[in-house]
């Protein structure tokens, strides 16, 4: 075997050193498919030189995808052993069904073999091409900021990309001069993956015909993101210690009015990380619904977020916790789903209440066989969701509470719970569908009109 390339190897370890992931008498598990980008990672950990002490492992998973997949697994056994490197392999009983599939099925293998050969890093091998094509495909499908980072260096519980600075070509040269043997994976030329086409023609294209240096600018791209995220985290701290947050198994509570005087963008940030403390991850919608809520909300109101949490309002101050799980009868399964509005304008979508599904419908347009509201008068976003004892409805005799409202319309108990009801942000509720329509936001003649309809699942009646 040849000496291996020397510029590479020198800037492979002293990205190693750079990173300060792994130390000196470490154990590490490869994994290893056999591709270019593996073998070439295999190869430098195992014989770089002046590279500190590694005790090397490797994984390979043969997914049985496609034909031929077990001759690449036979493959790289015989290179594990020409090595001397340790392999774990496994084939899976079932095919995956598609490439989602079978990458966490690999990371499943992979924290595994790292678990029982008591390594403490899987080492993947992830390089700048990738990174780039990453940023590209997530562009694509609207990613946030988060998604700009691309493929992250190192991952819990013990994940690490070591050549994420190394790009497609230099890892191909490396592999030419050491004369490394590698199998190809035909997949990765399927213009059935999507991935695939980002790869082998969007970027090409863009290269060739927009922006010479597309893939060194998308991989910078994932950079600055990258630090942007670094530099949110480290003043998030700071941020939550102004809103004299109080943490319980139960969930989160903090300031209301602290919360208020921040930067909308910033109160966002901190409702969605106060959230994920108390186990809820929102989404936009989802935390338009909560940001809504602290600016509108009495005391006493509460409000349900998707992700299964209930943000509430004590006072001064704000609660999110999760949802407590109920029943319905003898049915406990999915029995919530809310569908949120954000803003006036076309759409409809499907949710569940008590069990039984409803679909929402919402137009500016025209009528679509529900209830009419007075746009102006509204606090978005609105929500679809299930009524909670303790909600209440302003009628033209008063205010009635919901349970009073059912009983006088004679609803029986068990439909009660199956029957969305129609509330804004300030938790007022606005329409209970075949049973009462609130005076609030009803309609003057000068109003622009949101309509609003729901079709009920044939149980809910």
């Amino acid at each position: 075997m040849s000496r291996p390339d020397r510029s590479l190897a020198a800037r492979f370890r002293a990205t190693l050193a750079e990173d300060g992931v792994v130390a000196g008498g470490e154990r590490l598990l490869v994994s290893l498919s056999g591709g270019l980008d593996s073998t070439v990672l295999l190869h430098l950990l195992r014989f770089a030189p002046d590279l500190p002490s590694l005790e090397v492992r490797a994984a390979h998973l043969d997914h049985r995808m496609r034909p031929g997949s077990a001759d690449d697994a036979h493959w790289v056994k015989g290179l594990a052993r020409a090595w001397e490197v340790p392999l774990a392999s496994r084939a899976l009983a079932r095919p995956p069904a598609n490439e989602t599939e079978a990458r966490r099925a690999r990371y499943r293998f992979l924290e595994e073999a790292r678990a029982e050969a008591g390594c403490r890093w899987v080492l993947t091998a992830h390089h700048a091409d990738d990174q780039a094509e990453t940023v590209a495909y997530r562009m694509l499908r609207g990613t946030g900021l988060a998604g700009l980072a691309g493929i992250p260096r190192t991952r819990e519980p013990g994940l690490y990309r070591p050549l994420l600075s190394f790009w497609k070509r230099e890892l191909a040269a490396y592999a030419s001069v050491s004369r490394l043997r590698h199998r190809t994976d035909p997949t990765n030329r399927s213009p059935d993956i999507p991935r695939s086409v980002v790869r082998r023609e969007l970027l090409p294209l863009a290269e060739e015909r927009v922006a010479p240096g597309a893939r060194r600018a998308l991989h910078r791209l994932a950079r600055l993101a990258g630090e942007e995220i670094r530099l949110w985290r480290a003043v998030v701290p700071t941020l939550l210690a102004g809103l004299r947050v109080r943490r319980t198994e139960e969930g989160v509570s903090f300031g209301r009015d602290a919360l208020l005087r921040c930067d909308p963008l910033v109160r966002a940030r901190l409702i969605r990380a106060l959230a994920a403390e108390a186990g809820a991850h929102l989404d936009a919608r989802g935390t338009d619904l909560a940001s809504g809520f602290a600016c509108s909300a009495g005391s006493g109101r509460s409000i349900d977020l998707p992700g299964g949490a209930v943000m509430s309002r004590t006072f001064e101050r704000l609660v999110i916790a999760r949802a407590a799980t109920t029943s319905v009868g003898n049915d406990s399964r999915d029995h919530a789903r809310f569908v949120a509005v954000s803003a006036p304008g076309e759409g409809a979508a499907e949710g569940r209440s008590g069990g039984a599904a409803f679909r929402a419908r919402w137009s500016t347009r025209g009528p679509v066989g529900g209830e009419r509201l007075s746009i102006p008068a509204l606090r978005f976003p609105i929500l679809f969701r299930s009524w909670r004892p303790g909600d209440r409805i302003r009628l033209a005799a008063g205010t009635r509470k919901l349970k009073k409202v059912f009983g006088e319309a004679r609803v029986p108990r068990p439909a009660r719970a199956r029957r969305p009801v129609l509330a804004d942000s300030g938790g007022r509720i606005l329409w209970v569908p075949g049973v009462a329509r609130s005076v609030e936001a009803r309609p003057a003649p000068q109003d622009a009109i949101l309509y609003v309809g729901v079709d009920l699942d044939d149980a809910t009646d």
